[in-house]
């Protein structure tokens, strides 16, 4: 009865049929994406043999996640968010379905990729706003937690799977074959959209501008000291901790000389480690002082990216990897409710755009990251990035005041 008990508190968002849907979309949008994060990572590398070709990738699908997304959350407030999931998620189909074509044709080239990645990134500037902020909507404010657990849960579970199933599938049916894969998995996510409900938009001032409205909710997050602090904390740690995701491919080929299915089980190693610290999250419910361990996580985060940077052991990595993938998937869900309860729903929207540019910042950071490393070597910047990280963890525990009351 306990274990019974136990995991119906795990998974008691889903008993909300309206978030069910939502998140058996998100499961199959999430394949598609971690599938396609891990085919293109090695098929860019396998074209140009460049890190910086693989910064190039990430840097394309960056830019405009930073430049639209305060645009994106003032437009996702004013429209109806099921309706813009539903035209974005077909928008991300189309897109795989062009990069499918020009491998089968065998007329693509490496900057065909970027451009696919900078496609991908307007995309996804209006995508995420829309199905971060809908989430309160579907399951009421008790719920946040466990929801935003649960959906991080089915993102961590197909980084276990899409890696791990990544490099099989290229070996059994080719890039172009694991491709049109991802295509079916867009299709399907796009589908289930359809039995999400409208939960309605916010109507704006008749006379309020998009510019004004976009300074009214800069306002908003400057006057409200946790909202500041938890954005810190988003983007320092994106900035500093997250970039060796895009870089396992170097890690795999150069450092480790595993190859694809070493590369697979790297990533799955992560993908593993942040599974379980989302079911973890998800069966506290909505407990207290997630504020002290938002704090935790990002420091542990930055000491285990430096022993990961020291390891030159393939299985010594893994291990690694799953407790690296444990605190990182831990930090950034915790950071994402908090968010989401500390601010009003008319301005959830564009909070959830201002942390989307934090997130921007990642992609954009792997650029400078693989140009340094073309000088330096992958393990020195993985492991500057990890002690910079575990520096300003320390210091926001001592001087964020707010935030360590959360």
């Amino acid at each position: 009865m306990a274990a019974t008990r136990g995991w119906r508190t795990t998974l008691s968002s889903l008993q909300i049929p309206n978030y069910r849907w939502y998140w058996f979309s998100a499961t199959f949008a999430a394949a598609a994406m971690n599938m396609q994060l891990f085919a293109r990572g090695w098929y860019m590398y396998e074209l140009t043999d460049s890190p910086l070709a693989l910064g190039w990738v990430s840097f394309g699908a960056g830019l405009p996640l930073l430049l639209l997304s305060p645009f994106a959350g003032v437009f996702v407030e004013r429209w109806e968010k099921r309706d813009l999931m539903i035209v974005t998620q077909f928008l991300t189909t189309l897109m795989l379905l062009s990069v499918a074509v020009l491998i089968t044709t065998d007329t693509i080239v490496w900057w065909h990729l970027v451009i696919a990645s900078v496609v991908n990134g307007i995309i996804l500037a209006f995508n995420i706003p829309s199905r971060q902020s809908i989430v309160p909507q579907l399951v009421g404010h008790q719920q946040v937690m466990n929801a935003v657990a649960l959906s991080s849960g089915t993102e961590n579970l197909n980084r276990v799977l899409a890696p791990a199933l990544g490099g099989v599938l290229i070996a059994a049916i080719d890039i172009d074959g694991v491709y049109f894969l991802m295509v079916a998995l867009s299709i399907v996510a796009t589908s289930l959209l359809f039995s999400v409900p409208r939960v309605g938009k916010r109507t704006p001032d008749a006379l309020a501008t998009v510019r004004s409205e976009i300074s009214d909710g800069l306002s908003y997050v400057r006057h409200s000291p946790a909202l500041r602090e938890l954005l810190v904390m988003a983007f320092v740690p994106i900035l500093f901790g997250m970039p060796y995701m895009m870089l396992l491919p170097l890690f795999a080929k150069d450092v480790l000389e595993v190859g694809v299915d070493g590369l697979g089980l790297l990533a799955a190693a992560a993908g593993i480690g942040a599974l379980f610290a989302s079911v973890t999250l998800a069966s506290m419910g909505n407990f207290r002082r997630k504020g002290a361990l938002l704090l935790i996580c990002a420091t542990l985060f930055g000491v285990f990216l430096v022993l990961f940077a020291s390891s030159n052991t393939f299985y010594l990595s893994v291990l690694l990897l799953v407790v690296i993938g444990m605190t990182h998937s831990s930090y950034m869900s915790v950071n994402n409710t908090l968010l989401l309860l500390n601010s009003e729903e008319k301005m959830r929207g564009r909070v959830m755009s201002l942390y989307m540019t934090n997130i921007a910042i990642f992609p954009i950071a792997v650029l400078p990251i693989t140009a340094a490393i073309e000088l330096l070597d992958a393990p020195l910047v993985v492991g500057v990035g990890g002690a910079i990280l575990v520096a300003f963890s320390l210091g926001m525990a001592i001087f964020a005041r707010t935030l360590r009351k959360l």
